[in-house]
């Protein structure tokens, strides 16, 4: 670890550093309401691995900003948006209740069944 972040709080790195929200291609399980919880394929038992990421959000509002694409920054401080148009939700695509959706793979077999988990 760089010292030179050794004065910043633990949540410093969740949130500007450890976590990137958003859609993404592979990647590791979230930590979201639960703890991670392993996903077991349903034919042999490996365990899966995550495959795509389908977000609500891009990133979040207050100090989650920090992830907006530079052509964003100015309407991520800003707060604002106008109606249907949020800059941190370009897709519009809304997973459950603001979730995100996680798609896992068996590494074995690509013909083994996938699974999901959304929080």
């Amino acid at each position: 670890m760089d010292s030179s972040y050794a004065q910043y709080p633990r949540e410093f790195y969740s949130i500007h550093l450890g976590n990137a929200p958003g859609w993404k291609v592979g990647g590791w399980p979230p930590w979201g309401r639960t703890d991670p919880n392993p996903q077991y394929c349903t034919v042999c038992e490996a365990q899966m691995v995550p495959l795509l990421t389908i977000a609500s959000w891009e990133w979040d509002g207050g100090e989650g900003h920090s992830w907006a694409p530079r052509e964003d920054q100015t309407a991520a401080l800003a707060g604002s948006s106008y109606a249907g148009r949020n800059p941190s939700q370009p897709t519009r695509v809304e997973v459950g209740s603001t979730d995100n959706m996680q798609i896992y793979v068996c590494p074995t077999s690509p013909g083994h069944p996938h699974t999901d988990l959304i929080q």
